[in-house]
């Protein structure tokens, strides 16, 4: 186990914001606060949830998930259970997610939870902590999975319609 000392304290204080700022980007829209928690450089592995998802660069990642989540409703990612493996200017974490996914319509909503873990390659920036490289496991998800396609088809609609 790593000494805890001042610093480490802090790194693991600052890690864990990153995966707070992380959800509350994606959840609230703000796709400036979101692209802060990477480096300009990561890797985003989502191919337990999408075969084949894996994308390098955060403008293009962030482009990416903005184009999935956009078209729902609300979302709600909450991200527990934060380990850290600090070395120097690099660290390697996990945390635990639960990430909820609604999608409305005139018929009502639907919903589509996922969970899993995130597992994290981090590194220390002059801008402070950031996700270099990252990936999903999922472990279960319930309700409807169609709710992203049906998002899908309501961003499709969309711009077609601009």
């Amino acid at each position: 186990m790593t000494e805890l000392n001042t610093q480490i304290l802090l790194d693991r204080a600052e890690i864990s914001d990153v995966f707070h700022r992380y959800a509350t980007g994606v959840d609230t829209r703000d796709w400036a606060l979101w692209r802060t928690c990477f480096t300009d450089d990561v890797e985003a592995d989502f191919t337990s949830i999408w075969p084949g998802l894996v994308v390098k660069g955060a403008d293009e990642w962030v482009a990416n998930a903005e184009a999935l989540v956009t078209g729902l409703d609300a979302t709600q990612h909450i991200i527990t259970n934060h380990t850290h493996d600090i070395r120097g200017d690099t660290a390697k974490c996990t945390s635990y997610v639960q990430a909820q996914h609604v999608y409305k319509n005139d018929l009502g909503s639907d919903h589509n939870v996922l969970a899993g873990y995130y597992k994290y390659d981090m590194v220390r920036t002059p801008d402070g902590w950031k996700i270099k490289k990252y990936g999903l496991t999922l472990t279960w998800s319930t309700g409807n999975g169609a709710v992203w396609d049906l998002a899908a088809e309501r961003m499709k609609a969309k711009a077609a319609a601009e």
